[in-house]
């Protein structure tokens, strides 16, 4: 039984692996020609109290990447409102302040950067600006939500009156998809006694990677196994379904290094006979053509099995 779980294995973590910056410098762009509309439509004194609202933003932007509660707070009004993403409310500067604060006491924020799209005034001393949050991954500064913001302006300062963000979930699951884009076309391994070949593409829509893998090993018919690439809104991960031909499957969870262009998919499976299996599966890219897989902390019902070889894994060129 080990023996057969161990050819699955490299079949299915063989489909795991078959199934950047495009969108964000798409929405800049965009934000900048309508930047540039503005300005030139505006009249000069809305000209001027845009620029002003710019500065504003841009010491937002600045005070929330250097994790300073106390300026941030200062940016907003006393009787200010945020709503974040998930449709939690604050109110009120020193309630911010303290959130702001307990945030930056926990896990990393991530740099992010405020686009504006549009800018209007309702009234002389009243500005609406709604436009793109943008959050670095890993080199690439991606969309990550959409933000409305009212501003009203005291004296010769403009205070944030409310700030509302929503999600952008197409913008966010393609552009972490986009990590494994690499990947789209077709892959081969061949060894002495066995051989193997694969399809990744994207599904429509590109919501998901799919992929397709035909093993052929020791003259027995081939097998061909499946996989499914998406990404998890809710606990905001890269995720995978696995099903190969001889009725097992499973499910993994994909992690990536910082910095590093090396994957690892946890796998957790149920065999064919109705065995428990578990494997970190790791994929290291070398080249855009070429990228090395090994599976670890393998297990079978329990039991601890070997890691496997390290298998190099070529694009193939038409």
């Amino acid at each position: 039984m080990i023996k057969t779980w161990k050819a699955a294995l490299i079949v299915v973590a063989l489909g795991l692996v078959l199934p950047g910056l495009g969108a964000h410098c798409q929405t800049t762009g965009k934000a900048a020609k309508a930047a540039s509309k503005s300005l030139k439509e505006n009249s000069p004194a809305d000209n001027q109290q845009e620029i002003e609202i710019r500065d504003v933003l841009i010491a937002l932007e600045q005070a929330i990447n250097s994790k300073n509660a106390e300026k941030v707070g200062v940016l907003f009004a006393e009787d200010s409102t945020f709503i974040d993403h998930a449709g939690d409310e604050t109110s009120g500067r020193a309630a911010l302040q303290d959130r702001f604060a307990q945030l930056f006491k926990g896990e990393a924020v991530r740099v992010l950067g405020l686009h504006p799209e549009k800018t209007s005034f309702p009234a002389s001393n009243v500005a609406l600006v709604v436009g793109v949050v943008s959050r670095k991954h890993d080199q690439e500064d991606l969309p990550a939500t959409r933000f409305s913001m009212l501003m009203v302006k005291h004296g010769s300062h403009w205070l944030i009156n409310e700030l509302t963000e929503t999600i952008m979930q197409k913008a966010q699951t393609e552009s972490h998809l986009r990590d494994l884009s690499w990947l789209i076309g077709d892959w081969q391994v061949d060894k002495p006694n066995a051989s193997a070949r694969m399809n990744v593409e994207w599904a429509p829509g590109k919501k998901f990677i799919v992929s397709k893998c035909i093993l052929n090993k020791n003259g027995n018919d081939p097998q061909t196994d499946s996989q499914v690439i998406g990404w998890d809104p809710q606990n905001n991960n890269m995720v995978s379904w696995h099903f190969d031909s001889n009725g097992g499957f499973g499910s993994g969870t994909w992690t990536k290094r910082p910095g590093e262009n090396q994957w690892t998919v946890n796998v957790v499976g149920v065999g064919a006979d109705g065995s428990n299996t578990r494997a970190s599966n790791v994929f290291t890219l070398k080249t855009t053509d070429e990228f090395i897989w090994q599976s670890t902390h393998r297990s079978l019902d329990g039991v601890a099995v070997n890691d496997t070889d390290a298998l190099e894994v070529q694009r193939v060129k038409r």
